[in-house]
């Protein structure tokens, strides 16, 4: 969050809120889940409102989201390959599984968890929504790395090392580039218990735009459910970003 002004990070922390709860809530339910002052927390949320970002129920005092949001990016979505929708991409896989279902974007050097659908399995990991992951090492990760050239792995992975805290391992460039280029040629990326222990992830790019960062989507789920369905996994990622 180096270098980034408060007021603009808030008030996407805000949206990211809304987008993840998908219901109404009050200023207070912002401030708890945000650790906002109160203050602070009304006069945003107030100031969304007069824009039309937001709505304001005064008998319920709740805050919603408008359209005028989902507007903001609806030519983006028009201009991907085949007019291609991931948020319908990720419901549809959420229906067919009912595990987590992540949309996972590349941030500087960490993978960015832009959207996750939660689980609705008995036994399930939970996964916040804007969560970071290292970008080598879990398959949302190599998914994103797997649209760059080898040239630009290495370079990421000596700059990873460099930038690792005092004690952390160092990554090794060919088990990295091995990693990638083994998703490359199977057409899918799986990683067990690299980021939570117990839980694995499924994950295929997703085509975009020349001058568009990657993207990657992925089921998440206990690794036993990893292991017994990943042939019908990588088919549904397949069939959804087709």
């Amino acid at each position: 969050m180096d270098n980034v002004v408060k007021s603009a990070a808030r008030v996407f922390e805000v949206l990211e809120y809304f987008a993840e709860r998908q219901s109404a809530a009050s200023a207070d339910e912002v401030r708890q889940a945000l650790g906002y002052p109160q203050s602070s927390t009304s006069v945003l949320l107030r100031s969304l409102a007069s824009l039309g970002y937001l709505t304001y129920d005064a008998y319920n005092r709740r805050f919603r989201p408008t359209i005028r949001i989902a507007l903001l990016g609806a030519w983006l979505v028009e201009e991907t390959d085949g007019g291609r929708n991931p948020t319908q991409a990720m419901r549809s896989l959420s229906a067919a599984t009912g595990d987590m279902i992540i949309l996972g974007a590349m941030h500087k050097l960490e993978a960015v968890y832009a959207k996750v659908l939660p689980a609705t399995n008995p036994v399930r990991f939970h996964m916040k929504q804007g969560a970071r992951r290292p970008i080598c090492t879990t398959a949302i990760g190599r998914s994103l790395l797997s649209s760059k050239t080898d040239r630009e792995i290495r370079a990421i992975v000596r700059r990873l090392n460099a930038e690792r805290e005092e004690g952390s391992p160092l990554l090794s460039e060919a088990q990295v580039l091995d990693g990638v280029n083994e998703g490359r040629r199977l057409g899918y990326f799986v990683t067990k218990g690299s980021a939570t222990p117990g839980a694995g992830v499924v994950a295929v790019p997703i085509g975009t735009l020349v001058d568009e960062p990657p993207f990657a989507i992925g089921i998440g789920a206990p690794i036993d459910r990893i292991e017994n369905d990943c042939e019908r996994f990588v088919e549904l990622l397949k069939k959804a970003v087709s």
